[in-house]
């Protein structure tokens, strides 16, 4: 038993183990969702630039 709580330690560590998952699929999921806007913003970038009439003249 924790001197603290009436929870046994196992049951804090485990606790503590599925708050860290947890986080850290979080973290996962925001890093993924940052890399895609980047990429968006990336793509859309390239496709102002190809459309741009200042960079599609004849030559």
């Amino acid at each position: 038993m924790s001197p603290k709580t009436s929870y046994p330690l196992e049951d804090l560590a485990r606790g503590l183990d599925l708050h860290i998952r947890l986080t850290n699929e979080r973290i996962d999921d925001e890093l993924a969702r940052i890399g895609r806007l980047r990429r968006a913003r990336r793509q859309v970038e390239l496709r102002m630039w190809r459309t741009s009439p200042l960079f599609c003249k004849p030559r």
